[in-house]
């Protein structure tokens, strides 16, 4: 199945529920989306709010797994086949 961009970065925040993510972490390796990995970040905490804790390290935006949020946790656990 191949995920868009924006499933990427949520099965990566699934996969990974404790480490904090920004756009550097989605331009190469395992979870590649791209040079607009920043703007698919955004898509997510547009599309899913309540799905990403935001933070911010220096000047870049972070998301993590919100743990709390265990209804969309669980849509996208079956989505993903996790």
């Amino acid at each position: 199945m191949k995920l868009t961009q924006v499933e990427t970065i949520i099965k990566a925040l699934i996969e990974n529920p404790s480490k904090q993510f920004d756009g550097r972490d989605f331009q190469n390796g395992k979870y590649f989306v791209g040079y607009e990995a920043t703007a698919r970040i955004s898509d997510v905490i547009r599309m899913y709010p309540t799905l990403v804790l935001i933070g911010k390290v220096g000047r870049f935006r972070t998301i993590q797994l919100n743990p709390e949020d265990k209804d969309n946790i669980e849509y996208f656990t079956k989505l993903f086949e996790l």
